[in-house]
């Protein structure tokens, strides 16, 4: 299913290399291949093998990188897990509406362009704010009050037989866009914007507030997650991303000349 194509796992420093095979085995029983992971603590390593069984070859593509910005730059549609609650809210999505909203984003007008990113926090404390900050939204599944604890890979399962059952829905109406035809320019830049393309317009926006002597505090930390927060919402298009970052630039400039 191409949708599932287009559909990474990413864990971010996942500790134990047991987890990691495990993790592979739940994303290959479902067609999900691609898996990320962020600074993991023991990896390659026997025990991720051994856990895997017949998905070794999930491991074997596993794609290995430093820092979560690596993982998601070219994302444009990215959902974190979670089940702590934050001091500044974040959309929240079972499982269920999650997947159909992610599977609807990979079947926009820019197709195969689209690509998605679901994140899995360590094993013991999650993902932290500053990681929350680069999804546009949150998942949370809806587990037993009285014990909520689910393993890493279970989790993981969970959320991909999600995606597969709601992707069976939509093949047809995949198949209708008729797979990956060419891009016009005007097209293109209607397409989503990528999370390195936001966070580009974020730190702009940021520097351009510090010129103005809008922000009296640094680093900005709750400001900015708030606004973080309001252009995730807005679901950006390339197009709009240049659009205000050409307004920022003006703004700068105006404010460089009167000083």
């Amino acid at each position: 299913m191409h949708s599932l194509e287009n559909i990474r796992i990413v864990l971010v420093e996942p500790s134990h290399p047991g987890n990691i095979g495990a993790v592979a085995r739940s994303m290959k029983t479902m067609g999900l291949t691609r898996l990320v992971l962020v600074a993991p603590k023991k990896y390659p390593h026997y025990e991720a093998s051994k856990r895997a069984a017949s998905a070794d070859d999930v491991l074997d593509n596993a794609v290995v990188v430093d820092e979560l910005g690596a993982a998601i730059n070219d994302c444009t549609f990215v959902l974190g897990t979670s089940v702590r609650d934050r001091e500044v809210k974040w959309p929240t999505l079972d499982p269920r509406r999650a997947a159909s909203q992610l599977i609807e984003h990979l079947l926009e007008l820019n197709g195969s362009m689209n690509q998605a990113a679901i994140l899995f926090g360590r094993e013991n404390s999650g993902l932290s704010n500053s990681e929350m900050e680069t999804c546009n939204a949150q998942i949370r599944i809806p587990a037993n009050s009285d014990y909520s604890s689910l393993n890493l890979a279970s989790a993981v399962q969970i959320i991909s037989y999600e995606l597969r059952m709601i992707a069976l829905q939509e093949i047809q109406h995949e198949q209708n866009f008729g797979g990956d035809k060419k891009l016009l320019p005007a097209e293109k830049r209607r397409t989503n914007a990528s999370f390195a393309q936001r966070e580009g317009h974020l730190q702009h926006l940021q520097d351009t507030l510090e010129q103005l002597e809008f922000i009296k505090s640094k680093p900005p930390v709750v400001l900015m997650r708030k606004l973080t927060r309001l252009y995730n919402k807005a679901n950006l298009s390339v197009e709009e991303v240049q659009i205000l970052r050409g307004i920022l630039t003006a703004i700068q400039t105006q404010s460089s000349g009167s000083e």
